[in-house]
């Protein structure tokens, strides 16, 4: 039979459709629900109704011949929906609530395309909402997605759609391989959903059927009894075989940025592990930067061996197609190690913002019982019922972990393809993560996990939440809502947390002053009489990743807090008098001022001045900077260049003249403390005579033109 919609297309031999409504037969929406059935432009349909009671609405469509009407108040629920499906002649079957709606009458020739068109048959819907005489619409996609083994749990998680019998497409073949001894709605989904042939869920149009909410009416929660989440490995072969080095396998992934980071952790193994240790740096690309500090920190470490592996082009680009959350590719790089590290049993992968406390080598050789990961629980979430994690698993909220530290098993991922499905997985269900890859690992090896201690990843944050550290931590790792990396600045954190970016600070400076043969440096910082300015000041050099500083502090004349500094920031000294300011000075290498509450910018900022001084055999290197002001909340840029420019020529009135913000004050520039010896220049001296002075007895003068610190102005 040839006929045209109402669009002028022609249509050939659809297949008849049996629409189902499960009613009570009191609802106030049937009849327009019929009505809406009814006027679908799709010609070859029925309509079955199944009722518990009998009511004027049915009685309205006693006479239409393409309705079949049953009153069976004897049935339950599953039983009514059973003897429905009994008696379809249709090849496909359709569920609709009776008290929602189709958003036009072209809506089932549309699904039918949509489901033939994707060469499937199961079709779910995607709903809008129909509250207060608004629709509300739910997603933005306009597309038809394809449900898998792999993510058609994480489908029953999101969609309520996918829980409701309405709104469900399918062809009555189905039927033969199902159980249709199931009570719930959800179950019989979840049994269409796995019999059938390329599943789709369909959310063109916003949703175009429409679910009504009123007062008692509840979308259907998830139910995990009925739908668990699958053991997606559940099929893997075990082994009996000690699957363990001799040397312990430690894998890092790094991009340019992470690896101006590694150098405290793999500064901390070589410390405090005495096996030895093959540390393996999992890159794509790095700059000649990068490879060097590498060098660098190879050449003193002395139980620990970095070794480069470099992520081959086709596997980038693999890797590149988890486009549906904002991790860098990098970030996935740890599932390669199979590949990438073929002569490893198993490997350890630890994230870069760690610190390893004793020796991990306990770690490295824990029993595994056959599983395929060795994680620990991830506590800022499994310690709150209210979190991702248990919304995420439920009552197994607890067992979410922390994907920083991963002991892992490479022999038995190799054996069963582990890296392959996990990757095919990920492409098929990333787009419901809400942590990235934490949420695949979680949900994919749920079943493969075995739980270590906390002292094997303990997060920092964990110390804010429990107010206290765990005296017997081997891996400190400094993640979470507090955002405590220890590179960054942290004025205002949690006093339980400091001690611990304090601790990582200090390898920092140990590992550098190891790597580096580096000029002694003195700060010498004048207090102001508020504490706060003074406490920006001390983080901000605190923070600083250069190996080889003192600071000396210059209390106040009144109200003092001195004391209260020196009891956060242990390394700064409290000068008392001139001569203890000028021994310290004359230990040193280069002298560098800073007052009135300014700060450094960057981490590395003391690092690359002095750079510049070494660079270019400076002993006098004055620098750019911001302002920031307190009363516009706001921070004022400088005119720079960026370039260090050489200025030994120049007169300091001229300078003055030109950059009166740089050059009329007294603090911001490093010099080198032979101009104290050479030019009779006193500390105490006053500050227009000091900075004069040293300008003038500098022989060798640059202004690095690129804002190395920040001045608070808290007046203007």
């Amino acid at each position: 039979m040839n006929y045209k919609d109402i669009r002028g297309n022609f249509m050939l031999d659809e297949k008849m459709i049996s629409i189902i409504i499960l009613t009570n037969g009191q609802e106030g929406r049937l009849g327009y629900c019929i009505d809406n059935i009814l006027s679908q432009d799709y010609p070859n349909k029925e309509l079955i109704v199944v009722s518990s009671n009998s009511s004027d609405t049915l009685a309205n469509y006693a006479e239409n011949s393409m309705i079949k009407t049953y009153i069976r108040p004897e049935f339950s629920r599953s039983e009514a929906r059973n003897f429905a499906l009994s008696q379809v002649s249709g090849e496909y079957i359709f569920f609709i609530n009776p008290l929602d709606a189709l958003m036009n009458n072209q809506v089932l020739s549309n699904i039918c395309k949509d489901m033939e068109g994707s060469n499937s048959n199961f079709l779910a819907m995607l709903s809008l909402k129909l509250k207060d005489g608004f629709f509300h619409y739910l997603e933005k996609e306009d597309d038809v997605e394809e449900i898998t083994d792999s993510n058609s749990w994480f489908y029953f998680f999101k969609h309520h759609e996918m829980r409701m019998l309405g709104g469900k497409l399918f062809g009555r073949e189905l039927l033969d391989n199902l159980n249709l001894n199931v009570d719930s709605d959800q179950q019989f989904v979840n049994h269409l959903i796995h019999n059938s042939t390329n599943p789709v869920f369909d959310k063109r149009g916003r949703g175009e059927y429409v679910w009504l909410e009123e007062e008692g009416r509840k979308q259907i929660e998830f139910n995990r009894d009925e739908t668990p989440l699958p053991d997606y490995l559940k099929d893997i072969k075990l082994s009996t075989d000690k699957r363990i080095d001799d040397v312990v396998n430690i894998a890092i992934c790094v991009d340019d940025n992470y690896c101006q980071h590694i150098t405290p952790m793999i500064f901390s193994i070589d410390k405090n592990t005495q096996e030895k240790v093959n540390v393996y740096l999992i890159y794509y690309k790095l700059n000649a930067s990068s490879f060097e500090g590498v060098a660098r920190l190879n050449e003193v470490l002395t139980n620990v061996k970095i070794k480069l592996r470099k992520v081959r082009d086709y596997q980038y680009e693999w890797l590149s197609q988890f486009k549906e959350n904002t991790l860098p590719t990098e970030a996935y790089f740890r599932l390669l190690l199979p590949e990438l590290v073929p002569e490893a049993k198993r490997i350890l992968y630890l994230d870069v913002d760690m610190l390893i406390l004793s020796d991990i080598g306990k770690l490295y050789k824990i029993d595994l019982d056959n599983n395929i990961l060795g994680v620990v629980r991830d506590f800022p979430f499994t310690g709150n019922k209210k979190s991702w994690s248990y919304m995420l698993l439920g009552e197994d909220g607890n067992r979410y972990f922390n994907s920083g530290m991963l002991l892992m098993d490479l022999e038995l991922m190799r054996e069963n393809k582990v890296v392959e499905r996990f990757t095919q997985f990920i492409l098929e269900t990333s787009k419901f993560y809400l942590l990235g890859d934490q949420d695949a690992f979680n949900t994919f090896f749920f079943y493969k996990v075995k739980l270590l201690e906390d002292k094997y990843n303990y997060v920092v944050e964990n110390q804010k939440i429990l107010e206290n550290s765990n005296p017997e931590t081997v891996i400190k790792h400094y993640c979470g809502y507090s955002d405590s990396k220890p590179w960054k600045i942290h004025p205002g954190i949690s006093s339980y947390i400091l001690p611990s970016i304090w601790l990582y600070r200090k390898y920092q400076r140990q590992a550098n002053k190891a790597i580096f043969n580096r000029p002694k440096v003195l700060l010498i910082v004048h207090e102001t009489e508020d504490l706060g300015k003074e406490v920006v000041t001390a983080e901000s050099i605190d923070y600083q990743n250069y190996g080889n500083y003192k600071v000396a502090l210059l209390p106040s004349k009144e109200n003092s807090h001195a004391d209260a500094i020196k009891a956060y920031y242990h390394q700064i000294n409290i000068i008392k008098n001139e001569e203890e300011l000028e021994q310290m000075a004359a230990d040193a290498d280069y002298l560098y001022f800073m007052k009135e509450a300014s700060y450094f910018k960057d981490w590395d900022s003391l690092s690359n001045l002095v750079e510049t001084a070494m660079e270019k055999n400076a002993d006098y290197v004055m620098t750019s900077h911001q302002r920031f002001s307190v009363k516009d909340d706001a921070f004022y840029l400088p005119n720079e260049s960026g370039e260090v420019v050489a200025i030994s020529d120049r007169k300091l009135e001229d300078l003055i003249v030109e950059k009166p913000k740089l050059f009329s004050r007294n603090e911001g520039y490093l010099f080198s403390t032979e101009i104290l010896k050479e030019s009779n220049i006193s500390l105490d001296m006053p500050d227009m005579i000091q900075s004069s002075r040293i300008f003038n007895g500098a022989k060798r003068k640059y202004l690095h033109d690129k804002s190395v610190w920040i001045e608070i102005d808290y007046e203007n």
